[in-house]
């Protein structure tokens, strides 16, 4: 009998620790959201030259919006997964804006409803985000093959580009969804078996079994630049 309520209160020890874990994971994307939200309004203040432009006709929009949602349901053991977030049209949300959480890239808002919205996360095979090396700046098209949720592939880097284990991949912000520098994940591995280009192993900095809160990405200025590369997509 000892030993029976022994499992039991190590099952609700268990049960609260994952509880606590969800809530600090929750208020931690808010702080992140709050201090990335701060973070572009100081940007705004500032003109080309440097000069504190917030009460100057030289004074910038801010350039993206942070807002924190919820995830409600998920899929992540399928080729083509999915999210759900509890903030829809409602809360300002639009199809093509970025997701992201405290431990990097999510994925891109797919659909929205009224009060929720479906995001195509990276571990779906039918999405592809522009991605690049931090320390150097060469980019190509990120992509996942559709067997483990914890790796993706970054391919089209040219052969001749330095890649090494553990090297940063970041957004590269070349389309009017991601802000540029996102994290993505690290290089795992390096394939040089193709005469012309590189396929690197990325190690995923998001856990997708794990997160339950994201902050979803509003570029202010993604009309305006849609308007000049003369298309509505990517």
């Amino acid at each position: 009998m000892a030993a029976f309520f022994g499992t039991v209160s190590s099952t609700i020890a268990n049960i609260d620790n994952y509880l606590a874990l969800g809530e600090t994971n929750r208020k931690l994307v808010a702080e992140n959201t709050e201090l990335k939200n701060e973070i572009e309004f100081l940007k705004s203040r500032w003109d080309v030259e440097g000069n504190d432009s917030l009460y100057s006709p030289k004074f910038r929009e801010v350039a993206y919006i942070y807002r924190t949602a919820k995830i409600i349901n998920s899929s992540f053991n399928k080729t083509k997964n999915y999210i759900i977030v509890d903030k829809g049209s409602a809360d300002g949300i639009h199809p093509e804006m970025a997701v992201c959480s405290y431990e990097g890239v999510i994925g891109i808002v797919e659909q929205v409803s009224k009060h929720y919205a479906k995001v195509l996360p990276l571990v779906n095979t039918n999405l592809r985000i522009s991605a690049k090396l931090k320390k150097n700046g060469y980019y190509g098209s990120l992509q996942w093959d559709g067997h483990d949720y914890r790796y993706s592939y970054l391919n089209d880097i040219p052969f001749h580009v330095e890649v090494e284990q553990g090297d940063t991949i970041v957004t590269s912000g070349f389309s009017s969804i991601f802000p540029e520098g996102e994290l993505i994940g690290f290089v795992e591995s390096i394939n040089k078996e193709t005469a012309n280009f590189l396929s690197v192993k990325v190690k995923l900095s998001t856990d997708f079994k794990k997160i339950s809160t994201v902050y979803i990405i509003a570029d202010t200025n993604k009309q305006e630049k849609l308007e000049l590369e003369g298309t509505n997509h990517e």
